[in-house]
């Protein structure tokens, strides 16, 4: 009897014990990831992600975020209110010289597509036609961090036009109210609405076009997780890899998986729209047939450069290495 009692106990500490390691190995590691900006349809990949359980199948329960434009998402990252953050790489650079413990561990827009978007109509087709016109800029935007770099490298000065400000939907509205003649942003969300709020065609001068043309939207770790949790990192990296290029493959399903996530985030059309007109810049002529995030040094280097030029950064800023790292890309 004490040996059959002696066995039972065994055998119920071992099921204990199976469950324990089971729950362990099915805890997730939780994530916060904060976006630039409220979600349109180019943040669609990260849903289409969720939906599909790549990030479960990594061991992160990921928690997705609206943000308030890439200057508050890096600020967000190094203050430890979000984990990571999805943001404009000249931001994160310039916060970063400031001291600000971030880096970009990935480069997702490898090409700008910041340009002054207008409606047609309007007949501004060079930078010269700016002048004297009323321009909407969101401070704090990722577009308005090359506004400056566009300005000084065509000649333009801020008495040529007049400047009204907000956030980046109040840039939009202004432009569609006729509050102003161009606003600074994407060539592909902003163009979008302008046009479908308007009925008519929009135009866009892009800042690439005249040799203003750094990486953009990356994601974005503290200095700390890169250090204590590389692994988390590279789970993260892989999943969100996997959720882009499916997304390349089907924008429909990234889309679909996002109303699903969140119904009332927008028009299914104008959401499928932006993310097929942000797939084309997330490779340069260089990276087109490469994987996803595989960025060049002469992109990461070159964008730095001209960061710090253009920003009036001190020339021991231009250091790429302080900036980006892609131990962490698949």
């Amino acid at each position: 009897m004490k040996v059959k009692r002696l066995l039972r106990a065994a055998v119920t500490l071992g099921i204990a014990a199976l469950g324990c390691a089971s729950a362990h190995a099915h805890a997730k590691d939780s994530l916060t990831l904060m976006l630039n900006y409220t979600v349109t349809g180019a943040v669609a990949p990260f849903y289409l992600g969720k939906v599909r359980g790549y990030y479960d199948a990594e061991g992160i329960d990921l928690k997705i975020v609206e943000g308030h434009g890439s200057g508050p998402t890096v600020q967000a990252v190094a203050t430890h209110n979000a984990d990571i953050g999805y943001a404009d790489f000249s931001t994160m650079v310039k916060v970063a010289a400031m001291g600000a413990p971030v880096k970009t561990i990935g480069v997702l827009m490898q090409e700008n597509p910041t340009s002054v978007v207008g409606l047609a109509e309007k007949n501004i087709k060079t930078p010269q036609d700016i002048k004297g016109k009323t321009v909407a800029v969101a401070p704090g935007d990722a577009s308005s961090q090359l506004w400056t770099m566009f300005m000084n490298k065509v000649g333009l000065k801020d008495s040529d036009f007049k400047t009204i400000t907000g956030n980046p939907q109040t840039t939009i509205n202004a432009v569609i109210t006729g509050h102003a003649d161009l606003l600074v942003g994407f060539a592909t969300n902003p163009l979008i609405s302008v046009e479908q709020a308007t009925n008519k065609p929009a135009r866009a001068i892009r800042f690439a076009d005249y040799d203003v043309n750094v990486a953009t939207l990356s994601i974005i770790a503290r200095d700390d997780t890169i250090k204590d949790n590389p692994d988390l990192l590279r789970r993260f990296m892989r999943a969100t890899a996997k959720s882009v290029s499916e997304s390349e493959k089907d924008p429909a399903a990234a889309v679909d998986a996002l109303l699903k996530t969140l119904p009332a985030a927008g028009s299914r059309d104008t959401m499928l729209r932006t993310l097929q007109a942000t797939i084309p810049f997330y490779r340069t002529p260089e990276t087109k047939n490469q994987p996803i995030f595989h960025v060049t040094t002469r992109n990461i280097d070159s964008s730095v450069a001209s960061i710090v030029q253009y920003s009036k950064l001190d020339p021991s800023a231009n250091a790429p290495a302080k900036y980006y790292t892609g131990v962490f890309v698949p």
